[in-house]
């Protein structure tokens, strides 16, 4: 058996590396439904999601605009959006809506109707999971609690009482209806004490993330140059 000086000291080597990213990739993320056939997804490579799915031969540079589709809800079933307030559940749409809209818009025209230079772009919140304040500011002041913390990322891949999120997104050519990107993600709040004492911001940042990240995947599809990649602050 493994010392506990040890496994600490593994811990903090872990953590060095690891950094203080505001959010970070989680190891898994459960799926909705949302997506017509989860066959196609297959483990993202860098900068990707965790389930992808890229339609190979696209030509991406055709496409100079996006439809894109209010956000919708659809929840695993022991999420903790099932206890949320409507006006809660309004407010994380209308926010992931915003930064999507936010990064798409910088090279993309937003517009209304479907086109053969047009995608469809449509998101689904699946999960949420709210930061528990108090114990999570403790964990990331308190170096035993900070350790342990570390411990329970290296263990389940998130660390304790921070907030967590997950998505399902879907890209399909507007005027034939053929899917051209699948994907589903879940994101997990760092230990850092930035935005610590907001119950909201690690999902907060998790969607800033992912806009910039779908943004940037388009980037380099359609072979622009200087692709901004999302960084981990």
């Amino acid at each position: 058996m493994m010392s506990v000086s040890k496994c600490f000291a593994l811990v903090v080597i872990f953590l060095v590396l690891t950094g203080c990213a505001r959010t970070y990739q989680a190891r898994h993320v459960e799926i909705t439904g949302f997506l017509d056939d989860y066959s196609l997804l297959k483990d993202g490579g860098e900068d990707d999601a965790l389930l992808s799915y890229w339609k190979k031969g696209v030509n991406w540079a055709a496409y100079k605009k996006i439809i894109l589709e209010p956000v919708i809800i659809k929840k695993i079933p022991d999420s903790e959006l099932n206890e949320m307030t409507h006006a809660d559940g309004y407010r994380l749409q209308e926010l992931l809506d915003y930064r999507m809209q936010e990064a798409l818009k910088k090279s993309f025209k937003l517009v209304n109707k479907p086109g053969e230079d047009t995608l469809l772009v449509q998101f689904a919140i699946t999960d949420v999971e709210t930061s528990m304040v108090l114990f999570d500011m403790f964990s990331s002041v308190y170096p035993s609690a900070r350790a342990l913390s570390g411990l329970k990322r290296l263990v389940t891949g998130t660390e304790s009482f921070v907030g967590k999120a997950s998505i399902e997104g879907k890209i399909i050519d507007s005027t034939t209806g053929d899917l051209l990107m699948a994907s589903a993600d879940a994101r997990a709040g760092g230990k850092t004490l930035v935005g610590s004492t907001n119950e909201w911001d690690d999902i907060e940042q998790a969607y800033q993330y992912w806009a910039l990240q779908l943004s940037y995947q388009l980037c380099l599809r359609q072979g622009r140059v200087a692709c901004q990649k999302p960084e981990l602050e």
